[in-house]
């Protein structure tokens, strides 16, 4: 028989036994919500296709396939938490930072040179050749465009390789090379289109995302003339106005904090990993993805997406300056490195075309569609003052320069979409696939013009 101390340590025990299996039950209750969470998660997952689909809805990939990331000659990025973006940079002596080469997304394709072009260009240039360059920033590159196909460079090709075709097989719809003897035949013949100047003409594109014009300057003199081009096509302007005066190009934004950047401690790393591991969660990216859909009404594209200045600031109104004369500072650096790329051309015999690229503050009010009026809503009226104001003063210098050569002509498309019917912008320089259509026809306009040759007299007998 039990003593009496033996049965109160006895009660004792079964007091702590019973408390400790209800503490158990209710971690293993709780535990299982997540768990119960997350298998439902994955069934919803697995009978709608969610994981498919997030990962093909060009919506929450378009943003991250045009993000600028900057990363080391070793591949590794300089902020490691920053690692959305898929256009990888490296920094560069000479020309600020440029893209990484033979690289590709849903979007976009570079070559090894690192131009956006599906096929390498080689040095030496093909007989009949005529090679046209493009430099600038997001809007030469095509930020947010669809693909290679749809950028300005690649429609400004094939509309100019259309005209060789049509003057070789249609020859009597244009100009002839020798003008008619008799007098209202000439007249006749002038009526016709002019011819431009034969050859198989190929557009690269060596756009940058975030060059102003002191990257485009040096990529001209350190990396394009190497090519050989024959024409150089500047689509630019807009950085120069957001890129401070003190700056001669744009750099990998923040160079020097990212440089100091110490290695994480033990913590912090597993900090990390347990956040990654809930980031793989089903249930968290199904709670992401219609979070993310739920934001994209708003539009976020009024932010720097691939602005590449020394400070990374929060909305494109903190790039815009505060004084007249820090605003003619940023003309005058456009206009130096301007006048030195026509200066070039005129030394060697090649064109330049200047275009002062369009921005959503030259568009009408009444022609702006949804998605535009709530870009222009997150823009500050100093931000629209600035570039109206800005964007006259660079079409002056880019006239100025064109006159410095005959080689040299400016083109004025900042109004370009002024009363264009349908969306033109993504962005405040970024364009639709349907508005690059509309640029690339205005350039290959001024190009034709450029090319353009003229008949020369008739010098025979009388043909009776």
């Amino acid at each position: 028989m039990l003593s009496f101390k033996s049965r109160r340590r006895r009660s004792r025990w079964s007091t702590r036994q019973s408390s400790r299996s209800r503490w158990l039950m209710a971690i293993l209750l709780l535990a299982s919500i997540p768990i119960g969470l997350e298998v439902m998660a994955r069934l919803i997952s697995a009978v709608t296709g969610f994981n498919q689909q997030a990962q093909e809805d060009p919506a929450l990939q378009q943003r991250h396939g045009y993000q600028l990331q900057f990363t080391t000659d070793q591949g590794q990025p300089y902020d490691p938490e920053a690692t959305e973006g898929e256009l990888l940079a490296v920094r560069s002596p000479l020309l600020g930072y440029q893209l990484v080469s033979n690289r590709s997304n849903a979007f976009w394709t570079l070559n090894e040179q690192g131009f956006r072009d599906d096929e390498p260009v080689p040095r030496e240039k093909p007989a009949g050749e005529i090679r046209i360059f493009v430099l600038g920033g997001t809007t030469a590159f095509g930020q947010l465009n669809s693909s290679n196909a749809s950028t300005t460079a690649h429609q400004l090709e094939a509309l100019l390789n259309e005209r060789i075709t049509q003057q070789r097989t249609s020859p009597e719809t244009f100009q002839p090379v020798v003008l008619p003897y008799w007098a209202d035949r000439v007249q006749a013949a002038l009526a016709r289109p002019p011819r431009i100047e034969d050859g198989q003409y190929r557009v690269i594109n060596a756009a940058v995302p975030g060059y102003a014009s002191g990257n485009e300057l040096a990529q001209l003199m350190n990396q394009v003339v190497h090519y050989n081009p024959n024409i150089i096509v500047l689509l630019n302007g807009y950085a120069d106005l957001l890129l401070p005066s003190s700056q001669i190009g744009a750099d990998v934004p923040g160079l020097d904090a990212l440089l100091q950047y110490e290695p994480p401690s033990v913590m912090s790393q597993l900090r990390d990993r347990l956040q990654r591991g809930i980031d793989r969660l089903a249930m968290v990216k199904i709670y992401k993805h219609y979070q993310q859909r739920s934001d994209a009404g708003q539009p976020i594209l009024a932010e720097p997406l691939n602005i590449a200045a020394a400070e990374v600031k929060p909305s494109l109104n903190d790039y815009v300056g505060t004084s007249d004369t820090e605003l003619q500072q940023r003309v005058v650096r456009y206009r130096e490195h301007v006048n030195q790329i026509v200066q070039w051309a005129s030394g060697t015999q090649n064109r330049v075309i200047i275009g002062v690229q369009p921005e959503i503050t030259g568009r009408n009010a009444d022609s702006l569609t949804p998605a535009e009026t709530a870009i222009v809503a997150q823009l500050s009226d100093a931000y629209a003052q600035w570039m109206q104001t800005g964007y006259e003063q660079l079409n002056a210098s880019a006239n100025q320069a064109a006159q410095r050569s005959a080689n040299a002509k400016a083109v004025n498309l900042y109004r370009l979409y002024d009363t264009f019917p349908n969306q033109a912008f993504h962005s405040p320089t970024s364009l639709t696939d349907e508005a690059s259509t509309v640029l690339a026809q205005r350039l290959y306009e001024a190009i034709a013009a450029e090319l353009s040759l003229e008949p020369v007299p008739f010098a025979g007998r009388n043909p009776r």
